[in-house]
């Protein structure tokens, strides 16, 4: 008798730690006499989390749990950038819930499985390494979505909305769309995370407007022993946006921002990121590295107009 693959093995052991906290939703659109259906995960005991798309404009809508009952659930929010939606079960969810690899921890190289629970039939899963742990896609209209994994594990709508699971059966994030090129992306587990518990706490998730923009940069190292700086890189500022945020805090141009909130700052996705566990209306603490001096500003939190408007 052939002895198992040591992959096989190890893949087949993940979909079993994973199929645990992985659901199946169907959402029924009455007007349009329509349902979809998509792959959802529990995210406490009362939410689930699927793509957003699943149950856009849903009258009804009805999660299968693992065992196999069926359980009502009504839309608490979706996110309009990262199109995940929050579902709350109508019954308390009785089993275990997934454990989240914090987004630090994931390196490039690491091999993840991309799972799917589409039809209520069976598990499906596609295999890959991490490409990019951390990369900022812009739409067409401009509007930055961070925070994103790049995977050569392959996306298809039977895995959409489904986890990214590392080969422990943590979960690193939940998967997107195809990319180009045979790449994958898939958003990460801080930022689902984050955009999840501000839907249900207060409805809807904050988006950051920062109002200038920049390139990074390394410091000089002759520079930054001159002055003893306690920062090696930052953003330097290219553009200040007029009535932004960015020039009501006193941002200049070639100003280089270096740390938001305490937290290093690498490119302008991860100042958002700082920025978008606050809400609109709180201000955030950027250090800039100007003429030689560190700086501390006052930076009002903002969403980006596009998206406030449409609120």
């Amino acid at each position: 008798m052939l002895q198992p693959f040591g992959w096989e093995t190890a893949i087949v052991d993940v979909l079993e730690r994973v199929r645990p906290f992985l659901v199946h939703v169907a959402g029924t659109d009455r007007k349009r006499q329509s349902t979809a259906f998509g792959t959802g995960v529990v995210f406490d005991h009362w939410h689930v989390i699927c793509n957003a798309q699943t149950v856009d404009d849903a009258a009804e809508v009805v999660v299968t749990l693992p065992g196999g009952a069926k359980v009502d659930a009504s839309v608490v929010g979706s996110d309009p950038v990262y199109f995940i939606a929050v579902l709350r079960l109508a019954e308390r969810f009785p089993g275990p819930l997934p454990v989240w690899r914090p987004t630090a921890e994931l390196q490039v190289g690491q091999f993840v499985v991309a799972v799917g629970y589409p039809l209520n039939l069976q598990i499906n899963a596609t295999f890959g390494i991490i490409s990019t742990v951390d990369m900022t896609l812009y739409r067409p209209d401009r509007i930055p979505v961070d925070g994103l994994i790049v995977t050569q594990a392959p996306m298809h709508p039977g895995n959409t909305g489904g986890p990214l699971v590392m080969l422990d059966g943590t979960v690193a994030g939940i998967n997107g769309i195809p990319w180009s090129h045979g790449m994958n992306l898939a958003v990460q587990g801080d930022v689902v995370r984050r955009v999840v518990n501000q839907i249900i706490e207060f409805g809807r998730a904050t988006h950051p407007w920062l109002g200038f923009s920049g390139q990074p940069e390394v410091v000089d190292p002759a520079l930054a022993q001159l002055f003893a700086l306690p920062v090696d890189r930052g953003l330097v500022v290219g553009h200040v946006a007029d009535n932004g945020p960015g020039k009501r805090a006193g941002i200049k141009p070639f100003d280089m921002v270096v740390r938001a909130d305490d937290q290093p700052v690498v490119h302008a996705g991860s100042i958002r990121k700082v920025l978008a566990y606050r809400r609109p209306g709180e201000r955030a603490r950027l250090t800039v590295l100007r003429g030689g001096e560190l700086i501390e500003l006052e930076f009002p939190v903002e969403e980006i107009p596009r998206l406030a408007s449409a609120s």
